[in-house]
């Protein structure tokens, strides 16, 4: 069984600077901000499939504010966590969102960050399983 993304409306909560550091670092050996910046533009194409037109994204990066694209999307919204970890803003949306029954899923390869936000009710994907199946929606549906 080939397993894909909903095509229900559902928010991404993505570990912006866990997934950015997952695959551009090794293909263009950018700096950290221009690896954000790549992996925005992708996700803003992916966001623009059929498949995914329903759903939003919010990503969130480590450290403070820091301009990351100019391209706009209205479902994309970029935050940064300044002095604290993403990891508690994250799961602080994640825990807020299922307890309202909001469809969501946090995007992360922090296994620890998952195990926290399945024992409280919200979905888990790791950035590889969601940058395959949303590669593989940017294939089907073109950009």
């Amino acid at each position: 069984m080939t397993k894909r993304l909903s095509t229900k409306a559902t928010v991404y909560l993505i570990d912006g600077s866990n997934f950015s550091r997952s695959f551009w670092d090794r293909r263009s050996g950018g700096s950290p901000d221009a690896l954000e910046s790549e992996f925005l533009d992708w996700l803003d194409a992916v966001s623009r499939t059929e498949a995914l037109s329903a759903s939003c994204f919010r990503v969130v990066f480590d450290g403070g504010f820091r301009p990351t694209r100019g391209r706009p999307n209205q479902a994309i919204t970029v935050h940064f966590s300044e002095d604290g970890p993403a990891d508690d803003i994250l799961l602080e949306r994640a825990f807020f969102l299922a307890s309202g029954g909001v469809r969501c899923v946090l995007v992360s390869n922090d296994r620890e960050m998952q195990a926290k936000a399945s024992a409280e009710g919200a979905s888990v994907m790791s950035c590889g399983s969601f940058y395959r199946l949303a590669s593989c929606g940017l294939e089907k549906g073109g950009r």
